[in-house]
């Protein structure tokens, strides 16, 4: 797993502590202006209700601090889920480019370093059918069977939509 730029790590800390902070270092401004315009109004309502209720205004504190608790959680969770989506953006977009590098290897008939950016690509997720299959491909291609059946195998099994399971027969077929 890469590691957290310094961007998602401030916008974390700063997201759990004060609710809306963590939305605008990640670009979502309004939202965050919002959410911590909404939080002031209930923390203080909440602490200035005993005042109001002195004056004989029905202001419950506890409301105040519940709805207050609420608008904190759910920033929290829309920012834990914002980070999460931008973290697999950025894990797919480099998984994508050693992928496409591996590809451009293969073609070139250069199956070692293929095999080396499809380890990449497999240690990023290790559950890819697509790297799978090109790594049994470049197995076969330096005439290692064992290998590349194992991986044609792998590929199979991991595949939902079956799009290499035709040609992983032949190949297991062949080999």
């Amino acid at each position: 797993m890469p590691a957290f730029s310094t961007g998602t790590k401030l916008a974390a800390c700063s997201g759990f502590l004060f609710p809306g902070a963590g939305h605008v270092v990640v670009g979502r401004i309004s939202r965050g202006v919002w959410l911590f315009a909404w939080f002031a109004f209930f923390a203080n309502a909440a602490a200035v209700a005993p005042i109001f209720a002195a004056l004989g205004a029905r202001v419950s504190p506890i409301g105040c601090a519940v709805a207050a608790g609420v608008i904190w959680l759910y920033a929290a969770l829309d920012l834990l889920r914002i980070l999460i989506w931008r973290h697999r953006k950025a894990l797919e977009e480099k998984k994508r480019e050693k992928f496409l590098s591996a590809f451009g290897y293969y073609l070139r008939g250069e199956y070692s370093r293929a095999r080396a950016k499809l380890r990449a690509v497999l240690k990023l997720d290790r559950d890819d059918p697509d790297a799978h299959f090109h790594m049994a491909m470049t197995y076969k291609r330096d005439g290692m069977p064992r290998l590349a059946k194992k991986h044609f195998r792998k590929s199979l099994v991991l595949d939902p939509w079956r799009k290499w399971q035709e040609e992983v027969k032949r190949e297991l077929r062949d080999a």
